[in-house]
């Protein structure tokens, strides 16, 4: 059997071994927190009040080269992030609660709230029933607080482990709600996760990116940054499939490919006039093909603020341009998006529409 240690602790003692960073949460290629809905939350925290089962969190181990001793959250990090934002977060059951009644026991008191007791001198308990709906911690009686700290938390710890196998166990062991196909994808970037994840707080994907609420924590930035780095940088190798992209990356990339990438959407971004309709061109679809024309424009040696003249020419007058016979509107309509044949055919008519613009059309205007 592989070097595994089994623990219990208190819930109390494991969310402040979280909260002082012992427990970490931030394994670079594991998903965000935030993934679940409001009844899975509800049914977590009813869990633990109520004393019912809850599967153990893995923790991956690591021993750095100076001999500190890290752990990580494998699997469990959406169990673990709810418990504590509910102990730290102000977070509310909410009223989508089948079972809300829980049942506790507490000292009795009388009318004066002395604590009563029986002839033998013994203290007097009463079984007390609280509706859990729409309270926070602090809204608990005391004796349920205490039910929630003093919870056993089981932990499961693999001993002994590198950043790469611990990239492994999170892809291979995420069994609460299954990661997608580009939170799964991202396990296998492991060597610039970290640099990944800084990109993806680049001002370009508040201020410019496109995108629902969700994308932040559903795996959407960090596939949107590996394909620009790949269309940016190594455009024969873009894959429809994330996960072919993520591992050639994975073998191929350098750290400056990377760097390259957060330096390039900051310079566009602060370069660009964004509208409702620049946003638009900047969506899930067709973000990082805008980004990849972008690099090709920044090799024209012309000023960064240029090209969005370009982009505002092309929402106005410039989707209609025939390049082979095809308009951007044409391009756009195309429903295999990730196909490398579209991608391509849009990154080859758009370069191509630069040169146009700065050639003919802005000279001729």
């Amino acid at each position: 059997m592989k070097n595994i240690r089994k623990q219990t602790y208190t819930l109390e003692q494991y969310l402040k071994d979280m909260k002082a960073e012992k427990i970490r949460t931030d394994q670079e290629c594991q998903r965000l927190s935030g993934q679940w809905n409001p009844n899975m939350v509800n049914e977590l925290i009813a869990s633990v009040l109520t004393d019912d089962y809850i599967p153990p969190v893995i923790l991956g181990e690591e021993t750095t080269s100076n001999g500190i001793t890290r752990q990580w959250i494998i699997d469990g990090l959406q169990r673990s992030s709810t418990l504590a934002l509910f102990r730290y977060g102000n977070t509310k059951i909410t009223k989508n609660l089948d079972e809300y009644m829980v049942t506790y026991q507490r000292k009795a008191t009388d009318e004066n709230g002395n604590i009563k007791r029986d002839e033998q001198g013994e203290i007097v308990w009463e079984n007390v029933e609280v509706d859990i709906r729409n309270k926070t911690y602090e809204q608990l009686p005391e004796e349920l607080k205490e039910i929630f700290n003093g919870y056993q938390m089981e932990v499961v710890i693999h001993q002994n482990c590198d950043t790469t196998e611990i990239s492994k166990l999170v892809r291979k062991l995420n069994n609460c709600k299954p990661m997608n196909q580009a939170q799964k994808a991202f396990t296998y970037i492991d060597a610039f996760a970290s640099e990944i994840r800084e990109i993806a707080e680049n001002r370009f994907f508040k201020d410019m990116y496109s995108c629902n609420n969700k994308d932040r924590i559903n795996g959407t930035f960090e596939r949107a940054i590996g394909d620009m780095v790949i269309l940016c940088e190594y455009p024969s190798q873009y894959r429809k499939d994330t996960k072919v992209g993520f591992k050639w990356l994975n073998e191929n990339a350098t750290i400056l490919d990377f760097e390259n990438l957060n330096d390039l959407l900051t310079r566009l971004t602060e370069s660009t006039e964004i509208t409702s309709e620049i946003r638009e061109l900047f969506n899930r679809k067709n973000g990082y093909i805008f980004v990849a024309t972008f690099k090709a424009f920044t090799e024209l040696g012309r000023e960064d603020k240029e090209f969005g003249k370009f982009l505002h020419w092309l929402i106005t007058e410039g989707k209609d341009t025939e390049i082979n016979e095809k308009t951007w509107t044409e391009l756009d309509i195309d429903r295999s998006t990730r196909d490398s044949g579209t991608v391509h055919g849009k990154l080859d008519y758009l370069t191509e529409l630069v040169k146009q613009y700065f050639t003919e059309v802005k000279n001729a205007a």
